[in-house]
């Protein structure tokens, strides 16, 4: 029999971990990725704004520490950052797919235009998904850089160097902070006499204003990669999914000029469309593209600035400007504080108030290492009041800030920030209530009667979920309205109606997303090798009420948290269906004590997802072991109670004789492991 063939749409993290599951499963799967590398959303693109899919800024760091962001089965290195910046995501992610050799089957430069149904010649369903995707159309890479770029007709061309001599590169000190860790070489003497080429002869796409150059703060993009192999003779840039929804935002350019002379006009021949037919699809695309847009009174009479934070690359722009922030989620909290640092002022304009948290606690460790299996087994009401006061202590009374929280610290997702409460005290950042409306010229009026005077505003106020590419989405994904981002999918990813159609990635865990993904991807793919089976029909509809009814009572009811869950919980509820739970009981009576310790009180990494049960990974152990390493589990459960353990294990082989078989560590199969 012929292998059940796969579709994955996307090569982002999720992306990635769907590919790689389904290998393991021995299925014969393709991926698409309209992008010309792997890496989605956290790929930096310095240009671009609205015409890129990229949403990271160049300041972007993760808000999980890399322990609890990793693949349950690809540790990151352990000389990385705790919080690694995202030229480190792309870079583990760029490692993931090439460890597992992941590359070759991933489709570079080719957008998904369409999934539907196949019709059978009846005109009925036959179970089986096309898949539309059309060549993704770039510009090719810029030529070399001119050694002297202000050279004009009258001039005489720059001498070329003796045949022979080699041009080193300019010393780049930015290599330093490269996931690579390699730095440039030194200068010798005769290049420091060779010429080089000017930074002002780069494109001024690099560059929103003449006076700042923002390539000095990033790794740059290879050029000479971003025409897939697999894909030649691309040529024109592409159309992104993110570009139809900006009709009402004024794109933020201070310095645009018009181009002189006659525009190049293009005659390249369309791009054609390939359909393909899949058993079975996998749509690991995400919901961070489609901006969300609040409709303010007076909006269209505002004569500054607008833009969507998915635009946002780089605070220079704003220099000396009276800038608006409207949300206080990860994004707003970010992108004010740096603001802060270069706008005239900052005003933040917050709906509602929220939980401020540190990435470091009070014990010098990450803040998400304390969220232990013990924890989350603690009654809830207890976990809140625990966890708020250490929040109270370190930060105080938010109400002084103007963000007093009205819910529970685990009610909603806090914002992951250590310095926007200083920039706040400082008065560097102005907090704002609710906008009531905008008025004519630059003035904005807010809840609390005030106003202000606004150059830029930026929109941080989340994304929809949107997938233009999918024939009949409302009723697949079972959403109300086009502007709801409520989904009814089984366990977040299996449609009502359909069994060989999932969505990994769509979701938005209290924690790190990329090993949520991993192990959506892990049950997915043994759904469709025929290893879990999914319940009846009824059952599906009537489990995805009840776990919705069980959502709005955890969570606070609005848009932004309709794909909320929690960490530890959703992860047991996936492995309980793979088989892959870690049980602390059995491994303590199996006298396994420090890794029981480990599981239950340490932070919970994914590796313990692959202690046991399919996918098992021997360097499991030792991969908790390392994110451990801040807690000195012999403390907790006793040294004494190991040592007598260890004793009566001895005692309990000496009257057996001695005669143990051996299991696959080369120890007696009753012998304690402590």
């Amino acid at each position: 029999m012929s292998k059940p063939r796969v579709a994955v749409i996307g090569a982002g993290a999720s992306g990635l971990a769907a590919l790689k599951q389904c290998l393991e499963e021995k299925l014969d799967v393709v991926c698409f990725d309209q992008e010309p590398q792997v890496g989605g959303l956290w790929r930096y693109v310095p240009h671009g704004g609205d015409e890129t899919h990229s949403s990271v800024y160049m300041s972007t760091i993760i808000n999980t520490s890399k322990e609890m962001m990793s693949f349950s089965d690809f540790p990151a290195p352990k000389d990385w950052p705790t919080f690694l910046p995202h030229r480190f995501v792309v870079k583990y992610l760029n490692l993931y797919c090439d460890h597992f050799d992941l590359r070759k089957h991933i489709k570079f430069n080719r957008k998904v235009i369409s999934l539907s149904p196949e019709i059978g010649p009846e005109g009925s369903h036959t179970g089986r998904w096309e898949v539309v995707t059309q060549k993704v159309r770039r510009k090719q890479p810029a030529a070399a850089i001119p050694q002297n770029p202000r050279r004009t007709a009258r001039s005489p061309a720059p001498c070329p160097p003796p045949t022979g001599t080699v041009v080193p590169p300019a010393v780049d000190g930015r290599r330093a902070l490269s996931p690579v860790r390699g730095r440039s070489p030194a200068p010798s003497s005769d290049s420091l006499a060779a010429p080089q080429p000017s930074p002002r002869g780069r494109s001024r796409m690099y560059s929103p204003i003449r006076e700042y150059d923002p390539s000095v703060g990033y790794e740059p993009v290879d050029r000479s990669a971003s025409v897939s192999p697999r894909e030649p003779g691309v040529l024109s840039p592409p159309s992104s999914p993110s570009g139809s929804d900006h009709s009402s935002l004024r794109p933020f350019s201070p310095t645009r000029r018009k181009r002189r002379g006659k525009t190049r006009s293009r005659s390249h021949q369309p791009a054609k469309s390939k359909c393909e037919t899949f058993d079975y699809v996998i749509v690991a695309t995400g919901h961070h593209w489609k901006p969300r847009l609040p409709d303010f009174e007076g909006v269209d009479t505002f004569k500054g600035s607008m833009m969507h934070s998915h635009s946002y690359k780089v605070p220079y722009p704003f220099k000396d400007q009276r800038v608006l922030i409207i949300g206080i989620g990860n994004s707003g909290a970010d992108i004010a504080t740096e603001l802060s640092h270069h706008a005239k002022q900052v005003i933040l304009s917050a709906r509602s108030g929220t939980w401020i948290l540190p990435r470091f606690s009070l014990f010098g460790i990450p803040l998400d290492h304390l969220s232990s299996r013990i924890a989350h087994a603690l009654p809830r009401p207890l976990t809140n009041f625990a966890f708020e006061t250490a929040m109270r202590l370190q930060n105080g009374d938010l109400g002084r800030y103007g963000l007093k929280p009205d819910h529970h610290i685990f009610e909603a997702h806090p914002t992951i920030n250590g310095h926007v409460l200083d920039r706040i005290a400082s008065g560097k950042v102005l907090v704002r209530p609710n906008i009531a409306k905008f008025t004519e010229g630059n003035k904005v009026e807010f809840e609390d009667g005030t106003s202000e005077t606004i150059d830029t505003v930026v929109y941080c106020t989340g994304y929809r979920i949107e997938h233009p590419f999918l024939d009949n989405a409302l009723a697949i994904l079972g959403q109300e309205r086009t502007d709801s981002n409520r989904v009814r999918l089984y366990k977040n990813v299996f449609p009502i109606r359909h069994r060989n159609l999932a969505f990994v990635g769509l979701v938005q865990p209290i924690g790190a997303v990329m090993p949520v993904s991993e192990m959506q991807a892990r049950w997915v793919s043994r759904v469709f090798a025929g290893h879990c089976k999914l319940p009846d029909s009824k059952s599906l509809r009537d489990a995805v009420d009840l776990e919705w009814q069980e959502h709005t009572k955890r969570f606070v009811p609005k848009e932004r948290h309709t794909v909320e869950v929690e960490y530890v919980t959703y992860m047991d509820d996936l492995a309980d269906l793979i088989g892959c739970k870690p049980d602390a009981w059995k491994l303590f009576k199996a006298r396994d004590v420090i890794l029981a310790a480990q599981i239950m009180f340490g932070p919970a990494v994914p590796t313990q997802y692959r202690l046991l049960g399919p996918g098992s990974w021997e360097g499991a152990r030792q991969a908790i072991a390392d994110a451990c390493e801040g807690f000195d589990f012999r403390k907790v459960v006793g040294y004494k109670a190991v040592e007598k353990l260890r004793e009566e294990g001895g005692k309990e082989n000496e009257k057996s004789g001695g005669s143990t078989k051996e299991n696959g560590n080369g120890k007696g199969a009753d012998s304690p492991v402590v």
